[in-house]
């Protein structure tokens, strides 16, 4: 995927990640019916260690004086499909 370099020392960042990032995060709250004060991170990690999947998004639902929903996707962000969002959001709520 193409990458575009951010002024100021920011990190590059890659073409079309900002709406996806977004996507799931309206998605989350659709699918969850929540409230416009919860915070929903999404983030992408790397792993280089034998064993784990080379990237994951992790979708994390965060609210005042609870502990957070941490959902994990072994997919990149754009990747992930609303499907796959349910059924890491319900594995998660389940336990």
């Amino acid at each position: 995927m193409p990458k575009i370099a951010l002024p100021m020392g920011r990190r590059v960042q890659r073409i079309g990640y900002p709406q996806a990032v977004q996507e799931l995060k309206l998605q989350t709250q659709k699918l969850l019916g929540l409230s416009n004060d919860v915070t929903i991170s999404v983030s992408e990690l790397t792993c280089r260690e034998p064993g784990c999947p080379d990237v994951e998004t992790v979708v994390a639902i965060l609210r005042d004086g609870e502990k957070p929903i941490i959902a994990r996707i072994h997919k990149s962000i754009p990747e992930v499909t609303v499907d796959e969002l349910k059924e890491a959001l319900d594995l998660r709520l389940r336990t």
